[in-house]
Parts: C-alpha cells; structure tokens; sequence
C-alpha cells in the first residue's frame, strides 16, 4: 500500500495541536468510563514531576526496535485532581498480553517521533508518523491510513493502550518490518524513513535544542522562503529543515551544498536571520538572543543552520556526527 505523505500544512496543524493523550477502556470493545478520563486528559500548564508507574499487566514480551534502537518505555500525561497534569512512564514490557502481531502504537509513535491525539467527542484518536497518519475509531475499532479505511484490521484498546498489527506499520510507504520471532519469542525490527544517518542527526540535534518545528524539505523551504530570501533548493544537493512555528524563530537546516553554491546558500540564509531578527526584535523579544547567536557552521560539504537554544552542544554535536554521513 503506498501512503501519501502529509502536506506540510497539515504537519504543522498537527504539531500545533498535538498532545500526548490516549484514549483509555479496561476491554477491547468497553465504553470509556468517568475515572478512566485521569490517564488521558490534556495537560494544563503546571505540571508535576515525571514519575515511573507500573503498566497494568505486565505480560507484554514481544521485543521491538526502532531503526536499531530498543523500544523500553514511553511517558504521557495525566491529570491530577487539585495540581495539574503529572508525566507518567510505563515500561514496554509491564503493559498487557496481546494477540501475536499487535504493538502499542503510542510507543512506536513516540519513540520514531511522531505523535499522536485523542479525540474525545468523536470518540477516535489518530497517530502521525513520518508520512502517514493512522486513524483508529473506537467505536468499532476500525483503522483509516490517511483517509483510507483498511480493510480486515481491527485495533486493541486496553487499559488506555490503542495495540494495531504490526502489519499496519509494514504498509506505510517509507516503512518495513522484519519479524525475527524465534524460540518462542515474539520480536519485531522496525525500519522508518527516520532511520537514515542523515535523520538521526537531525534529530539528536533538534533534540539537543529542545525544539519543536515543522519537519520541511528544502524544496518546501524554497516555497516558503525563498521569494523573501532568496533560498533555493538547488543550493543543496539533500538537506532536512525544521521550520518554527509562529512564536518561535528555532531553526535548524542540515544538508550537503551543492557545487559551487556555499557562498549563495550562506547569503540566503543570512537573510533569513535577517528576517527573524526584525521580527523578533519587537514580537516575543525574549526569543531575540537565539536569533542574534545564529549559527552558520560547514564540515566539508556539509552545513549546520541553527537558530535555537544550547548553540555550543548543537553545533558540537553536529561536528562529531557529520562523519557518520559520509
């Protein structure tokens, strides 16, 4: 099945509205109950410190990773009556028995950065990873993969966990799943477009600079930008870029130049500081010290754009993991 990829515009309404909330119900096809609300109700500004709660069961052994990374734990919010919202962490391994081939989708979303929002009312909740988004009805546990309903595919809903095939997952365009169960273990090897070096730089430096962002390609930057910039994807030969949203200028671009375009590249995107800095001068000017620390940095053919906090340990960072590009 190849999936479309969501449009950046809808990437950004997604970012912009997300929160890590799940639907909860102690059986597959159970309502949800008044209490149950406590594990998945958004949370308010004050929030209490994360803590490690066991899982409800304690019978899930399946064993999976994630683009070589083993999936262990994931954390959402719930409220506290009287405080606000308190950061749980459940352990992969504590949730409950499930039929073989099913995975906790709000794990495998988290941990391949991707998110996920539930919708009271409508009685549905939906997970947006690279390229897709999964939708899951509650009301008769059907699956839509964006837009599309997919036939013979029923999800799991226990004890507030949402549990889909894995082979839901091996669908998606970008997306493959190799089961490597033997003696008598369940184990699954997740492959996601967010695998590659280039990726899994991109987002150990974002995740050094404690930064949201929408995800773009350098063509989609060219469209954005480059009237009022001059950026042009052809100043690159690959690239990632994450775009802030309108409150904040964090910036990060990393990519290869192409021939004989350094110097231009550098010259757009100094116009593009340009831009945040009159911007942010006047307007939320508390982020105006990150857009005046810009950073501009090369290794070799490869270049680092970065506006956002903690500049020295990105920019380190980036200097030591561009090797593992090449």
């Amino acid at each position: 099945m190849n999936c479309k990829r969501l449009s950046a515009a809808l990437l950004a309404l997604a970012m912009a509205s997300t929160l890590p909330a799940f639907a909860a119900g102690d059986t597959v096809d159970a309502p949800l109950e008044d209490d149950q609300a406590l594990l998945i109700a958004p949370a308010p500004e004050a929030e209490m410190p994360r803590v490690e709660v066991p899982a409800p069961n304690g019978g899930y052994s399946t064993v999976i990773t994630i683009n070589g990374e083993a999936l262990e734990s994931f954390d959402f919010s719930r409220e506290v009556p009287g405080w606000g919202s308190q950061t749980v962490t459940w352990k992969v391994n504590e949730l409950d028995t499930v039929p073989t081939g099913y995975v906790p989708m709000r794990a495998v979303t988290q941990a391949d950065h991707g998110s996920c929002y539930w919708y009271a009312e409508e009685d549905m909740s939906w997970f947006s990873l690279e390229g897709a988004q999964i939708d899951v009805y509650f009301g008769d546990l059907s699956v839509a993969v964006n837009g599309q309903p997919l036939e013979g595919v029923s999800a799991l809903l226990l004890n507030g966990v949402t549990y889909l095939p894995v082979s839901v997952i091996d669908g998606l365009e970008g997306y493959s799943v190799t089961d490597l169960s033997a003696d008598g273990v369940e184990r699954y090897e997740i492959a996601t477009p967010n695998g590659t070096p280039l990726m899994k730089l991109a987002l150990q430096l974002q995740d050094l600079g404690e930064m949201g962002g929408m995800k773009s390609s350098p063509a989609e930057m060219e469209e954005f930008q480059g009237a009022a910039t001059g950026f042009q994807a052809a100043y690159m030969t690959e690239g990632v870029v994450f775009l802030p949203m309108m409150t904040s200028p964090d910036t990060l671009i990393l990519g290869k130049a192409a021939e004989g375009k350094l110097e231009d590249l550098q010259t757009s995107l100094e116009a593009y500081r340009k831009a945040q800095e009159e911007t942010f001068s006047w307007y939320l000017s508390q982020n105006l010290p990150k857009v005046e620390d810009a950073r501009f940095v090369t290794e070799g053919d490869w270049f680092l754009f970065y506006i956002g906090e903690n500049a020295d340990e990105v920019v380190a960072a980036f200097q030591a993991g561009v090797k593992g590009l090449e």
